[in-house]
């Protein structure tokens, strides 16, 4: 009988089972001083951060800190002559990223984040309803999102571009902005790079959205770096299925980095974090016209007659593609309160 051989998935789980038995220090071994330090990415029950030099150390992380995820920044002591170290806390958190995970539970993506960059190819398709999901989740953490509309190189003709300017106009009528870009025709990345200028940046997106080749022609070295990260924490290349935060070249060439830039795993699926149904309203700036003039107080815009948003989406104000996306959102929200 032929032996079964492991997938990839499977050997990258033994290789992180492997390095968790490898978590615990002897504290007795740690420098008395504590240090700031910015978490890079997770490893198993490890973590790669760097401290305030850019030098990096593989850390273990003191019981009862939780989970933790590229962009957090946390206190952390140095076991001397090594490169390891403990996290012995984690600093205040502010617009964490993140999506449901199994059962339920919260998994965070990445943490401290200013700029949400979301990432739709023209190939295999650009989807609506995966804009939507994260346009809700950057109104609720308050932070600014643009729409990259990756691969622009394969659009060969006008009706190409005039398809995709139609599932976009919804979009450019709320104000929100738009950016044509491709990896192969550098079209839009001195834009991109002008609007991640000393941030924390995040890109999203689906499996398959190009997100990793617009990260490598924003990172020229991003190969060495790649390379590098492997070779510290001993996952190979299968630390991307973790987020993992990089330091963008400077713009102007007077400053150390020009701010940092998480790539995110891709998904399937993205959710935002569940709320209500006034909340979920305010997170559509399209409905905002049409609020408190349902006949009923209490309308879910679904089955109720005299509905204004219902009414405007007949009307052409709102577009479908859009109302459907409140719909399937709100009705997720439901089952998963129920």
């Amino acid at each position: 009988m032929a032996k079964r051989r492991l997938n990839k998935k499977q050997i990258a789980r033994i290789q992180e089972k492997r390095q968790a038995t490898q978590t615990l220090i002897d504290e007795s071994q740690l420098s008395d001083e504590q240090q700031k330090g910015l978490i890079i990415t997770s490893f198993g029950k490890r973590v790669l951060l760097e401290n305030q030099s850019g030098e990096q150390f593989s850390c273990a992380i003191r019981q009862g800190l939780g989970k933790l995820v590229a962009g957090d920044e946390v206190v952390w002591q140095e076991v001397p002559n090594t490169n390891e170290g403990v996290v012995t806390q984690l600093l205040a958190r502010h617009h964490e990223l993140s999506r449901p995970g199994f059962r339920g539970q919260k998994r965070m993506i990445a943490s401290n984040i200013d700029f949400i960059g979301i990432v739709m190819p023209v190939v295999p398709g650009i989807h609506p309803d995966m804009i939507d999901r994260y346009l809700v989740a950057a109104s609720q953490l308050d932070i600014p999102v643009i729409i990259i509309i990756n691969k622009v190189d394969l659009l060969s003709s006008d009706e190409e571009w005039e398809m995709v300017a139609e599932l976009l106009h919804p979009y450019a009528e709320m104000g929100i902005e738009i950016l044509p870009a491709s990896s192969v025709s550098e079209e839009g990345l001195r834009e991109l790079r002008e609007f991640m200028d000393q941030k924390n940046s995040v890109l999203v997106g689906a499996s398959g959205a190009g997100k990793s080749s617009l990260i490598n022609a924003l990172i020229p070295d991003l190969d060495i770096r790649v390379g590098e990260l492997s070779e510290a924490t001993g996952l190979g290349k299968h630390t991307t299925t973790n987020s993992i935060l990089y330091h963008l070249p400077s713009l102007d060439n007077e400053t150390t980095h020009g701010g940092n830039l998480i790539d995110s795993p891709g998904v399937r699926q993205f959710s935002p974090n569940p709320c209500s149904l006034t909340e979920l309203e305010t997170h559509y700036p399209d409905f905002a016209s049409f609020l408190g003039q349902c006949k009923y107080n209490n309308c879910t815009h679904s089955i109720e007659p005299h509905c204004a948003i219902k009414q405007a989406v007949e009307d052409d104000e709102i577009a479908l593609s859009r109302y459907e996306s409140f719909r399937r959102l709100l009705e997720e929200f439901e089952n998963e309160s129920s």
